[in-house]
């Protein structure tokens, strides 16, 4: 398992200025020591090719791994063909930045939920064809309160899709000892893990969430991709997310430890 870093993490000290989204891919690199970075579309202070391109460059200068493009605006049913097109120009960056990854996530639940989900899927289906041009995968990351929230709606939307570019982005809602087995079958479709954190104790450890837990489960169903943090907590950034990668990667290490003496 390799860990990365979303920018969202960052989110307010990159509203602010604090931190340029390049002074951010430099401190992942050389003060983090992260293996790579997830980009939020909403943090590019620009979107054209030549800026794009300074990032892939700055990313391989620093030996970072692109892991994923978050595209953040949900997927409204409502506003399907003018969410498609934006999300052909997410395919768009990507590629450019050179992620093989797309996350998403499905809008909020509709007073018509039959006309919302067949507006979803028929959007989903015209973006999927479009990320089989860039060779690019859709994570669908589901959301409570959105159309795409439990197990048998994961199910659904890619069966409905059916399409081999829509998979899925795995979050520690769904990773939980009480409710991981209701995600079993879903979960062999994830192309990235995500770990919100918000309330740190001193080592960096989540207080709410049991990672312990989550990581050494995700370690015996032999996940190999990325896990991207995601700080969201009342904390200083920079003190909280050294914290918290430390903490991470410590276990990490251990889980690796584990994997191989079993072996």
């Amino acid at each position: 398992m390799k860990l990365c870093c979303s920018s969202q993490s960052y989110a307010r000290m990159l509203a602010s200025g604090d931190l340029t989204q390049l002074e951010w891919v430099d401190l992942c690199a050389n003060d983090l020591m992260l293996d790579g970075v997830e980009f939020v579309r909403s943090h590019f202070p620009r979107l054209d090719t030549e800026y794009v391109a300074q990032l892939k460059k700055l990313c391989a200068d620093r030996a970072l791994t692109v892991a994923s493009f978050h595209h953040d605006t949900p997927f409204e049913p409502s506003e399907v063909d003018q969410h498609t097109a934006k999300l052909t120009n997410s395919l768009e960056i990507a590629a450019g930045l050179g992620a093989p990854v797309v996350r998403i996530r499905a809008g909020q639940e509709q007073e018509s939920p039959v006309l919302a989900w067949r507006e979803l899927i028929r959007g989903l289906s015209a973006a999927c064809i479009q990320a089989k041009q860039y060779n690019i995968t859709f994570a669908l990351e589901p959301r409570a309160q959105s159309l795409v929230a439990t197990p048998t709606e994961v199910k659904r939307a890619m069966k409905e899709t059916d399409s081999a570019w829509l998979r899925l982005a795995a979050t520690a809602s769904m990773l939980g000892a009480g409710v991981r087995d209701e995600w079993s079958d879903a979960l062999n479709a994830a192309v990235i893990a995500v770990a919100p954190m918000a309330q740190l104790d001193t080592f960096g450890a989540d207080e709410t969430i049991d990672y312990l837990s989550i990581l050494t489960f995700l370690w015996q169903r032999r996940y190999r991709g990325f896990l991207s943090l995601e700080y969201e907590g009342a904390e200083d950034e920079n003190d909280a997310v050294a914290r918290a990668v430390a903490w991470l990667r410590g276990i990490l290490a251990k889980d690796a430890l584990k994997a191989v003496a079993t072996q």
